[in-house]
C-alpha cells in the first residue's frame, strides 16, 4: 500500500512512475502511487520513451479513479504513438483545486486493432503540498 508523500520544506514535490503496455491490470486502471490531502497540482509531464503500437489507437490515461477516469491527464492530452516529452498538462475537475482527502492515482492504458507489442512512458506530477507555516493568512 503506498502513502501519501510529503517533505516538509516548501518546495515543489512531485511523483514519478512507469506505465508499460503490459503491466498487469493497466487496461482497467493500475494504482500507482498516492497524492495527500490538500495538495495543488502544478502539472503533469509524460515522457514516452518507447512508442506503444497498438494497431489503431493507443491511450494512455491518469486519473483518481480506475477505469475511464482521466482527471490528470487525459487520452488526447500525449501522442503515444510517438516517443517524446509532453509537458505540463493541467489537471481538469476535482483535481483542478487543493485535494480533499489522500487521492490514490492509477494510469491507464487502452488500445484498439491488433495488440501492442511495445509501449512505455513515465509519468511525473509536479504538486504542491500544503504545508504552509502560516495557514489561513
Amino acid at each position: 500500500m503506498s502513502t501519501a508523500r510529503k517533505n516538509a520544506l516548501q518546495l515543489v514535490h512531485y511523483l514519478r512512475f512507469k506505465v508499460n503496455f503490459n503491466d498487469a491490470g493497466i487496461a482497467t486502471g493500475l494504482k500507482k502511487q498516492t497524492l495527500p490531502k490538500g495538495s495543488l497540482i502544478t502539472g503533469t509531464d509524460v515522457f514516452v520513451t518507447q512508442a506503444f503500437n497498438a494497431a489503431t489507437t493507443n491511450v494512455v490515461t491518469v486519473g483518481s479513479a480506475a477505469g475511464s477516469n482521466a482527471d490528470i491527464v487525459a487520452g488526447a492530452d500525449v501522442n503515444e504513438a510517438a516517443t517524446g516529452l509532453t509537458q505540463n498538462v493541467k489537471p481538469s475537475g476535482a483535481m483542478l483545486g487543493p485535494l480533499v482527502a489522500d487521492t490514490d492515482v492509477y494510469a491507464q492504458f487502452t488500445q484498439t486493432g491488433s495488440a501492442a507489442t511495445a509501449g512505455a512512458a513515465y509519468v511525473v506530477i509536479k504538486y504542491i503540498p500544503d504545508n504552509d507555516l502560516n495557514a489561513g493568512q
